[in-house]
This record gives C-alpha cells, sequence and structure tokens, in this order.
C-alpha cells in the first residue's frame, strides 16, 4: 500500500498532481515534451509509475492537464499584475511588464512537439486564455481613444503576444523600451 501524503486523501492527490506538475516542468525545460517518458516524470515527481497512470491515463491527458494548472497559475500572476491599472495605456504597460517578469513560469511543449489534433486544439484553448487578458485591454483602449481606432484587434494580440512570451530582458531599461514601443506600436502615448 503507497504512502498517503497530506491529511486525507484529497490532499494527497492534490500533492501528488503537484509534484507530478513540477516534474514535467524541470523536465520540459531541458527536453522535448516527446522525449519525456512516464518513467522519468515518475521518478522526478518522486512517485511510483503507476501513480502517474491513476492521475493520467497517457501523455496527451497529463498534457493537457498540465497545460490546465500552468495556464491557471500564470493568468492569475498576469491579472494580478495589471490590477488597478487607471487606463488602457497603463495596463498594456503593466501587462508587458508583467509578461517580462513571468519569463520562464509558463512552461508549454515547444513546437517540435507532435501532438494527436485533439489535444492540439485543447492546448490551444489555454493560449486564447491568456491572448484574452491582451484583447480586453486593447478594446478598451480603443472605445477610450488610448490606441488607436483602426487597430485590427485579433492580429495584433498575436504580434504582441509573440514579442512578449517566454522573452527576457537582460535589464530595465531595455523592459522599458518594450513598454515604450509596444505602447506607440497601438497609437498610444507611453507615460
Amino acid at each position: 500500500m503507497p504512502k498517503i501524503i497530506g491529511g486525507s486523501l484529497e490532499e494527497h492527490r492534490q500533492q501528488t498532481r503537484a509534484r507530478i506538475f513540477a516534474a514535467v516542468g524541470e523536465l520540459m525545460e531541458r527536453d522535448d515534451f516527446d522525449q519525456i517518458t512516464f518513467s522519468r516524470i515518475a521518478v522526478e515527481a518522486g512517485v511510483g509509475r503507476t501513480a502517474l497512470y491513476n492521475h493520467f491515463p497517457d501523455k496527451d491527458t497529463l498534457l493537457v492537464e498540465f497545460a490546465i494548472h500552468e495556464t491557471a497559475s500564470y493568468l492569475e500572476r498576469l491579472r494580478e499584475g495589471i490590477a488597478g491599472a487607471s487606463d488602457a495605456v497603463e495596463a498594456i504597460a503593466l501587462y508587458v511588464r508583467t509578461q517580462v517578469s513571468l519569463h520562464g513560469a509558463f512552461h508549454m511543449p515547444s513546437r517540435h512537439t507532435t501532438l494527436a489534433p485533439e489535444t492540439a486544439m485543447r492546448m490551444r484553448e489555454h493560449v486564447v486564455m491568456i491572448e484574452d487578458v491582451l484583447r480586453g485591454i486593447l478594446v478598451q483602449g480603443i472605445a477610450a481613444g488610448d490606441f488607436a481606432r483602426d487597430l485590427d484587434v485579433d492580429p495584433t494580440v498575436r504580434i504582441v503576444n509573440s514579442l512578449l512570451i517566454g522573452r527576457s530582458t537582460a535589464n530595465d531599461r531595455e523592459t522599458e523600451a518594450l513598454v515604450a514601443f509596444v505602447v506607440r506600436s497601438l497609437g498610444g502615448t507611453p507615460a
């Protein structure tokens, strides 16, 4: 009988999943998801391989559940980062700074990973949740006249996020230059 961690079966389940997700994140920093086996995840997490199968019947399910876990945490931190903005220009500046500060906090498989079409669609849903934060800022800014009225929102979301996600800057000066660049590209005036 495996040892139960935590005070209840539910706590044990949550702690086991947290260990597995932490292990997946660590392994994905070094290797493509396709190269990571359940055995390696179990060793990294300090759980039995059977425990993995008790939580996730296959790697695609594990990947989607990992994405849900990562996205929820990332979105919470992203929303906290922009909370309290007085207008869309301040919100976009905070969004850029927060995205840069969260570099390395969002582990998703590289584009070299082979995903089943259904899994790829489910993974895309999590990207859309992050895009929606930016989309809301842009729509607010256009309506308030802070950004160009002719701004095409959907392509702009993809362009801005492609500049930011997974990006780190060496210093505050570079981050502030990036903030000014994004604000100006939207038709706004940097603070």
